[in-house]
């Protein structure tokens, strides 16, 4: 009897850390919630410099404009179609648009 103890004791403790490590690793907030997790903010942080990269475009760009009153008025001209007062505006109107 007394050599059977440590090999019970042997079997119940592999039982019991395959418990326990079944229970960790498939439990909520396992370690496969863990390992999905990370994946996660590895997506988002990777988001967030994308963002940061065009917000810093577009930042940018808000200087550039700030600074140039000639910026601003190519713009106008050529997004909006505005002209100065007494401009003559002439459209050129491609040949081979045209409807007979």
């Amino acid at each position: 009897m007394e050599r059977n103890k440590p090999r019970a004791f042997l079997g119940l403790s592999i039982i019991f850390f395959l418990v326990v490590g079944a229970t960790a690793y498939y439990k909520e907030n396992g370690l496969v919630d863990v390992g999905k997790l990370h994946m996660e903010i590895a997506s988002v942080k990777s988001q967030i410099k994308k963002y940061y990269l065009e917000n810093n475009n577009i930042r940018r760009a808000l200087v550039s404009l700030n600074k140039s009153d000639d910026r601003v008025e190519a713009i106008a001209r050529e997004q909006l179609g505005l002209v100065k007062p007494g401009e003559v505006v002439y459209e050129f109107i491609d040949a081979d648009k045209l409807v007979n």
